[in-house]
């Protein structure tokens, strides 16, 4: 009862916030949207090309006039976002191919003109719209550095927020990197986040394994306590024991129980922005100051899952949502139903039947979508699957129906060891294929390491969709080695992405004017092939310290492009180098501190990081997180930028399912160049709970 109360207070509140957020939009007035700024050039006489991924081609690409005094310049920009943790996501996306690209704040009034014009013209304009704003700095600032992106806390940020969006594939390439890293503050919740993607992919196999090197590593905490849950969950239902006894009801021969989370969690941050400006014209210095408050948004979680078994029968119920609340003006609400399924699973039989909204990411599909998913095992190391609905896509504008039908066998596991999938799966789009794949996927696991690989044919284009290898061993010395191979087109092959820079995303639409064929060539020449490859080592030195290095190199083709959405020049190699010392209780029983340092080099520009992290618990409850991060890059042109970025987290356990957590932090960075220097000072905070019952 008092659990309960807790909840319901809590949930209160949050419709309190919720509604309180609602009447400041209505008293408040109209505030900045946001933009990403690619590049700033001289005139508008070359525009290079945009890459935009599945996610971001309903987005907006133009040309903007900025005038300081007599000098013009020419921003071409990436809009429009209403929050600056969505533009920060879409900056991320692009940064190889524009490694300066930064956040600005424009008017509602800039995203309406530009819009209007697209609907006259198409949505790639080639002329710029004139828009007085203050100068631009000749060097963006990136919000992250490249080198930082391979660090343990990049990496836990990458896995959860694919878990969030249900991308379980590119969750457990982070969280594999991430344990392949010395041990940090970051391992043990990582070792846990790997087996929950594996289990919501559907390789209940892997997911056990995983848990259970969980448990082997930490056998003792409240954390333990749910994933031996977890675990128990993914048994057959005649072993199954719950996380509390409490949840449990026996009626006849039947059992129940109830387990999820759900987490409420406030975010605001605010920014201040100098920029100073040379004006060659009038000898002077231009200076301009943006003071904003680029977030304020309550976000809330819901996992939820009920099963009902006996001997014969498996029944579970699965229910996933994001619901985000923006408190700022102008900034819409969002809900994103992630999950709501039903299943079921006959036992003596081995088949199975789920409907309503899953996850996707094996068996060929390619995320979550909206179906139906049957299943029949055939023998004890071979079950049929067939599965057939339509992609959900948030986010996405395109103004066509997409369905697709399929089926695999899963295969092993094979000596305890060898698990696979065979797949094919064809994808319509407008009653034309927009994909049709076959594949296989192979994993092996032993106690000394592991190995796990993904072959995607696309049959209508005749190309490689999706090629990766990924594998782990512990040597006899205690020596742990990684290494990673990614290629993949960007974004996926589809017939689709021909609807990229055209004035109708009607695929039925444009058929009126290309043919099939040439709708494909249009969706190839838009796609880019994206490679990575990296490789690392860890190895103790004795109880208390840890050494590791990793090197990585990626790289993005270019694009033919077409002629309504030109093509874009690729990255060349980018190298990034890393060396790591772990030490384990330096200063108090189990805790962790970390020191990595990095080197980055691209085509046109060299950067280095340096990071320390730790994690320190205080008494039996309390945990105390806490990191530094200084980044710094040259440029060719002789442009610079330099940033420090300090944050900390406090944590708190209360009673044996709630936790409560701050975290505050502040970004210091500076940019400048032979005419122009701005610097941005951010400061954000969080607060909330989670509770997982």
């Amino acid at each position: 009862m008092v659990r309960r109360g807790i909840f319901v207070g809590l949930v209160a509140l949050a419709s309190m916030l919720s509604f309180a957020a609602v009447e400041a939009r209505a008293q408040g007035t109209p505030v900045d949207v946001h933009a990403v700024v690619l590049t700033t050039a001289a005139n508008t006489a070359k525009r290079p090309a945009v890459p935009l991924s599945e996610g971001l081609r309903d987005k907006s690409v133009y040309w903007r006039r900025v005038k300081s005094g007599e000098a013009v310049s020419y921003q071409l920009c990436l809009g429009f976002f209403d929050t600056r943790s969505d533009a920060e996501r879409a900056r991320r996306q692009l940064a190889a191919s524009f490694r300066e690209a930064r956040i600005i704040s424009v008017s509602p009034a800039e995203r309406d003109n530009v819009l209007k014009a697209q609907q006259r013209t198409g949505p790639a304009p080639s002329a710029p719209v004139a828009i007085p704003a203050r100068p631009a700095p000749a060097l963006p600032a990136p919000a992250a550095s490249p080198v930082a992106a391979g660090s343990a806390e990049a990496l836990m940020a990458e896995g959860r927020g694919a878990i969030a969006r249900e991308d379980y594939a590119a969750a457990v390439r982070s969280f594999a990197r991430l344990l392949a890293l010395p041990e940090n503050v970051s391992t043990r919740d990582a070792q846990e986040f790997l087996g929950l993607a594996h289990e919501r992919r559907g390789d209940a196999a892997r997911a056990r394994l995983e848990y259970e090197n969980y448990l082997k590593r930490y056998p003792e905490g409240e954390d333990s306590v749910r994933v031996r849950q977890r675990l128990a969950n993914l048994q057959p239902a005649s072993r199954s024991e719950p996380l509390r006894a409490t949840a449990v009801q026996t009626v006849g021969g039947w059992r129940s129980f109830t387990f999820g989370s759900v987490s409420q969690f406030y975010y605001r941050g605010n920014s201040t922005i100098d920029t100073q400006q040379v004006n060659v014209t009038a000898n002077t210095l231009d200076r301009t100051t943006l003071s904003l408050t680029d977030q304020s948004a309550l976000i809330t979680n819901v996992d939820a899952s009920t099963r009902f078994v006996d001997d014969t029968h498996d029944n579970r119920l699965v229910f996933r949502d994001m619901d985000t609340r923006n408190f700022i003006s102008g900034q819409h609400d969002v809900n994103r139903l992630n999950a709501a399924y039903y299943e079921y699973r006959y036992k003596p039989g081995d088949a199975s039947a789920r409907l309503g909204r899953q996850p996707g990411n094996t068996g060929g599909l390619l995320g979550r979508f909206d179906g139906a998913w049957l299943g029949y095992g055939l023998m004890p190391a071979l079950r049929l699957n067939v599965v057939g609905g339509e992609p959900v896509e948030y986010g996405a504008t395109i103004d066509s129906k997409r369905r697709f039908i399929g089926t695999n066998v899963e295969i092993g596991p094979l000596n305890q060891h060898w698990t696979g999938n065979l797949y094919f799966i064809r994808q319509t789009i407008d009653s034309i294929i927009d994909r049709e794949a076959a594949g296989i996927e192979l994993r092996y696991f032993a106690p000394q390491g592991s190995f796990a690989s993904m072959l995607d044919y696309d049959t209508v284009f005749r190309r490689i969709n999706i090629g990766t290898l990924q594998a782990n061993w512990l040597a006899p010395w205690k020596t742990a080695f990684n290494f990673l191979a990614d290629y993949r087109m960007s974004p996926s092959l589809q017939t689709g992405t021909a609807t990229l820079g055209e004035v109708s995303t009607s695929v039925r639409t444009l058929l009126n004017t290309y043919t099939e064929d040439e709708l494909r060539r249009r969706a190839l020449a838009l796609s880019a092939k994206a490679a990575l490859a990296s490789a690392g080592l860890t190895h103790p030195l004795n109880e208390v310290w840890q050494i590791g290095a990793d090197v990585r190199v990626s790289r993005i083709s270019h694009t033919d492009g077409t002629n309504n959405l030109p093509g874009i020049p690729g990255t060349g190699y980018v190298y990034t180098y890393t060396a790591q010392v772990i030490g384990i209780g330096l200063f108090a029983k189990r805790d962790v501190s970390v020191v990595s340092v990095s080197r980055v080099t691209g085509v046109d520009y060299a950067g280095a990081a340096a990071r320390l992290a730790s994690r320190t618990p205080l008494g039996e409850r309390w945990t105390l997180d806490g990191s530094v991060l200084w980044y710094q890059q040259d440029n060719d042109n002789g442009s610079t930028l330099q940033r420090v970025s300090p944050t900390a987290r406090l944590g708190y356990r209360w009673g044996n399912s709630m936790t409560l957590e701050f975290e505050a932090g502040a970004e210091s960075t500076a940019t400048s160049s032979a005419t122009i220097e701005e610097k941005t000072r951010r400061r954000f905070f969080s607060i909330g709970y989670r509770w997982d019952f």
